[in-house]
């Protein structure tokens, strides 16, 4: 068991986020959340969502509601997408995890730190 109930992180899950869960032009003050990815590029037309297995076995999709929440779960390196906050169980079933978790603090040894330790 390693601690905090995560094991350590596997590959990423498929592609789940398309142009579907882009949001419009003319879309103004929704509510995102956040999620940790693969490195993406704007225009992209696909994001790569970090998913982590927990110690129970689930599948887990790390959701976080403020960017600073992100930084503090994951680490200031930590590639992330955001999207609005309605899209997060479409996630959750369109790539077959079991649950979210919010907010959650990775491990240290799981974390994307700067070398400096601090925001870069």
């Amino acid at each position: 068991m390693t601690r905090d109930g995560f094991r350590n992180h596997e590959s990423s899950a498929p592609s789940v986020i398309g142009p579907g869960f882009v949001e419009e032009d003319g879309v103004t003050e929704q509510a995102l959340v956040y999620l940790p990815s693969e490195r993406a590029q704007r225009g992209d037309a696909e994001v790569t969502v970090e998913f982590r297995r927990i110690d129970d076995g689930r599948l887990v999709v790390l959701a976080y509601t403020s960017l600073d929440a992100l930084v503090d779960g994951c680490g200031d390196r930590q590639p992330w997408v955001s999207l609005p906050a309605e899209s997060i169980g479409e996630i959750v079933q369109a790539s077959g995890a079991d649950e979210v978790l919010w907010n959650q603090a990775l491990p240290a040894e799981q974390r994307r730190e700067s070398s400096a330790g601090g925001n870069a």
